[in-house]
Formats: C-alpha cells, structure tokens, sequence
C-alpha cells in the first residue's frame, strides 16, 4: 500500500500547477498549492500516509455530509425528500438556474450548496432557532465521524467567507421568494450555520478516518457506531451520484468510489472494502474539485481496482 500511496503522490506531484485557488474566498486564495497529501485508512485500521498529511484547511463543501449527516438522525429520509432530492445535476454546485428550473423549486441533493442550505434551514428549525446550537451539533457530528475531539471551525476563513457569500444568499433568497423557505427567517442566521461549517478544520488523516467510518457502514475503528447502516449507505450512494458535482459522473466512470470533495482543497472517498481514502492538494479543477486529488484518486482506484461499478 505505502508504494502505491507513493507513486500516486509522485505522479499527482506533476499536477500541482495546473489547478487554481479559490478566488472568492481571500482567505484561501494565497495558501501553498504545492501541498499534496494522501492518508488512508485499511479495513483493519492501519493508517498509511504521504506528503503533507498534518496541514490543515478548511473542510468547504465536505461538511455537506455532516450536516446530511445530523439531518438524517432527526428526520425520517421520506419527509427529506420532499424538501431535498437525490438526484445528480449537470450544472454547478452554486447554480440558481438548477434550483428554478428544479422539481418544486427545491434543491436537486444535499451536496449542492441550495440543498446543503436548506439542510442548515431544517437543522436551524430542529433546535429552535438556535443558529450557536445547530452549529455546535453539526460541529459535534464532525468530531465524531474524523475521531477528533478537538475539531473547531477558523473565524478568520469564516469572516472571510461571509464577507462574500452573495451567491448563497441569492439562493437563500430565492428559496424564500419561491415559498420554499418560509418568510419570517432571517436567512443570514441560516447561511451563519452554513458557513461556520465549511470552515471547520481539519487535516488529510482526519479526512480518512471519516472515509473509513463511512466505508464500516458508520462504526468507527473503535467500534463504536456513530452512524446507522442505511444512513451511512444512504451518504455513500449520494456520494457517488452527485459528491463531485456535475463532475460526479466522469469521477463515477474514471474512478468508480463514493467521494466528497471541497474547494477548501480536500477529498474524501470510501472503497467497498471498508477502506477511507482522503487526499489534500488545494488547486481546483474547473468543477471545484482538487485537480491532484481527482488525478491521485484514479491512480489509486485503478492500481487497486477500486470500482464499484
């Protein structure tokens, strides 16, 4: 495994210029894009890692399966999809375009930022309106699927963020123009609860081990179960119908693994061996996914024959 581990982090390496920092976010658009790191974790809980494992950055996008996560605990997943589909789509994870011309003008899944929005909405109504409660549980969920305790969210990425989150407040916006978020929310509060999650911090190793609580059908390498079996089924198979945005389906034909990716740089994949794959590189391909993690991830799948399919 580590020579494989090896070669997949050597042949990513030649990558590392082709990709592109965030731009929207200040405070990610200066970090060091020549940073590559690979963990994974073996079905037996042995760890293998390469390159720069232990640098943190921010989760983005992948903390879309913690709040799915939290969201799943507190309502039957029938009464889910009536607010938020299952569906994969062909258009950018931010598109407003994909939520009007959407069923019902609700959002497609759980893993564009619409569906991801109205989740922290739902998460927000559960625990009473209490934006620092709902953070703290989406929080808390992040603790236990990495197995680290002492996770917390960056209030200088998170100031950043907000300062120029238009785009999902025109989604929230329009959700509520469109009656499918009620009126009488503040929706800044909602997007609040949003955006400190995707600017928790954590490293490739903390990745893995949430690949690896997902791939043992959500019990931990202490066994300990932190997610029942079909929520954590019900996550992987939205993984690999939409966990890459409208890049899911080449990802599903060229690499063949549930994954989850964030522009924060990460990505997190699970193998039908109970194995958790993760991989950090922070330049993006055009989809918004890391360009060295996709090229590292098909290396690995294909040495491996990791396909699902």
């Amino acid at each position: 495994m580590k020579e494989i581990l090896k070669q997949a982090y050597d042949y990513g390496k030649k990558f590392v210029d082709d990709g592109n920092l965030v731009n929207y976010i200040p405070a990610l658009a200066n970090v060091d894009k020549s940073k590559v790191g690979i963990a994974v974790y073996d079905n037996k809980g042995n760890l293998y890692e390469v390159g720069d494992t232990d640098i943190q950055f921010s989760i983005m996008s992948i903390a879309k399966i913690s709040l799915y996560a939290v969201l799943l605990e507190n309502y039957e997943l029938d009464y889910i999809r009536e607010y938020i589909g299952v569906k994969g789509s062909s258009k950018a994870y931010n598109s407003i375009v994909d939520l009007e011309e959407s069923e019902g003008k609700l959002p497609i899944n759980p893993f564009i930022n619409a569906g991801a929005l109205m989740t922290s909405y739902f998460l927000f109504r559960k625990f009473s309106r209490d934006k620092d409660k709902t953070f703290e549980t989406v929080l808390e969920m992040t603790r236990k699927l990495t197995g680290n305790n002492n996770l917390t969210y960056s209030v200088e990425i998170y100031e950043s963020s907000k300062d120029t989150g238009y785009t999902n407040l025109a989604i929230m916006y329009t959700m509520q123009k469109n009656g499918v978020l009620p009126g009488d929310i503040d929706v800044r509060e909602v997007l609040e609860i949003y955006n400190k999650a995707c600017t928790i911090m954590i490293n490739t190793k903390d990745l893995a081990y949430m690949g690896s609580v997902l791939a043992r059908g959500g019990i931990n390498l202490k066994n300990e179960r932190i997610l029942t079996e079909k929520n954590s089924r019900v996550i992987r198979t939205l993984m690999a119908i939409c966990g890459t945005y409208d890049y899911s389906g080449d990802f599903a034909v060229d690499i063949g693994i549930p994954a989850k990716s964030g522009v924060g740089g990460g990505i997190l994949a699970t193998t039908k061996d109970e194995m958790g794959i993760a991989t950090y590189c922070p330049g993006l391909d055009s989809k918004g996914n890391s360009l060295v993690g996709i090229k590292i991830l098909e290396k690995i799948s294909n040495e491996l024959e990791f396909s699902i399919y």
